[in-house]
């Protein structure tokens, strides 16, 4: 076989090699490391609090943290008004987040619901809720009103559904969900519809999908959450497309790590890039601008890690007018210039392993072959929001 043609099925790598990365990694949560913790966004501040942690002792939180994105920092902000409490129910309407429900420490379960006001840092009561004490209920929020519904009541799992208004501090019964009754099912909304899937029922994780119409108050069913019954996952919705993913198996045995995103316009899921961090269940999330914020969770370890994820991050061919790569093959140095200060390199090798990376100081660097051996590799460019990507060999 002539040299040709061997650097012809050398160039033949697996895609994902030159996938760029969209989820990243950013400071902390605040607080303790938990799960079943809660989450809302007013304006451009997120929010995570609540939980608990149930292995050598049982610690429930009523901590609220906030998370500025422009300084990538926390500040603890006002402690919840109702009290130590997990799997509370929460949404946001215009500048002020609304939370409730929830299991308390005397193991019984809540229906009181608080208001909360950024400004002042105060939480208010407002009228409980209508239908039975409950925890893991699904939340969200259409044109001004808040809805809240399914979760694990005192007399068994639930499928009714309320709107509360903020004008009236009132709630009035919709109409009920039209799957199995469960519990810690996501919920999001596109385009003033809103849609909830996944879960946990009688012994069983679920993977069905529905969407709501508060116009004609009227659920419909859509297509499967994937392959896998799902339960504890978290979503969100960015550009248009809905995004579901981690949590686990109906026995807790199996953490996932996998998201998929759904086409609102042709109801139909795809597998997207697996969540960066380790795989777990009770994952919370928020969505600031077109960015999704995702952290803690259990996976049989508390965590408190902390991701960003944005799908709008570029991959931009290699464009030789603007980075120059050469000699490419080469036998003892492969040169790279026209290169922008700060920029991130890293290089793969055929397995998906960084095996070379740093931040550059300069217009130009080099890698030696001694330095990564004989073979082809990957590179990515990385700066600000934009990757340029590429391969290069070393032969012998």
């Amino acid at each position: 076989m002539n040299l040709n043609i061997k650097l012809f099925f050398l160039f033949l790598l697996p895609l994902q090699l030159l996938a760029i990365n969209h989820w990243n990694k950013k400071a902390n949560f605040g607080g303790d490391a938990r799960h079943r913790a809660s989450a809302f966004t007013i304006g451009d501040k997120g929010y995570i609090g609540m939980g608990h942690v149930n292995s050598a002792q049982h610690i429930i939180y009523k901590d609220i943290w906030e998370y500025d994105p422009a300084t990538n920092s926390w500040t603890q902000k006002a402690d919840f008004g109702g009290g130590l409490r997990y799997q509370c129910t929460a949404f946001s309407i215009d500048s002020e987040a609304y939370m409730g429900l929830g299991r308390n420490p005397q193991n019984t379960y809540e229906k009181d619901f608080w208001k909360f006001n950024p400004i002042s840092n105060t939480w208010y009561p407002i009228t409980d809720f209508p239908g039975e004490e409950r925890r893991g209920a699904s939340g969200f929020t259409i044109d001004g009103k808040g809805y809240v519904g399914l979760g694990q009541a005192t007399s068994g799992y639930a499928n009714d559904f309320y709107e509360y208004s903020p004008n009236s501090n009132s709630w009035t019964q919709k109409a009920d969900f039209i799957g199995l009754p469960r519990t810690s099912a996501v919920s999001f909304v596109n385009n003033n519809k809103a849609y909830v899937g996944t879960g946990h029922t009688y012994s069983l994780a679920l993977k069905d999908f529905y969407e709501f119409i508060p116009s004609s108050n009227h659920w419909t069913q859509k297509a499967d959450v994937g392959d896998s019954l799902r339960q504890d996952a978290t979503g969100f919705v960015l550009n248009n497309e809905g995004y579901i993913g981690t949590g686990n198996n109906v026995d807790g045995s199996i953490n996932y790590k996998d998201f998929l995103k759904y086409s609102f316009e042709t109801d139909e899921w795809r597998q997207v890039e697996n969540f960066s961090g380790a795989a777990r269940r009770y994952m919370v999330s928020f969505v600031i601008g077109n960015t999704a914020y995702c952290g803690t969770g259990t996976n049989g370890t508390n965590l408190n890690d902390f991701w960003s994820y944005d799908p709008t991050l570029s991959i931009k061919s290699l464009d030789y007018s603007e980075i120059h790569i050469y000699p490419n093959p080469s036998t003892d140095l492969v040169r790279f210039t026209n290169l922008k200060l700060n920029s991130k390199l890293k290089v793969f090798n055929q397995s998906g392993q960084i095996v070379y990376q740093e931040t550059l100081k300069s217009k130009e660097t080099k890698i030696e072959k001694n330095e990564i051996g004989v073979g082809v590799y990957i590179y990515q460019i990385t700066n600000d929001n934009t990757t340029s990507t590429g391969k290069f060999i070393f032969i012998k």
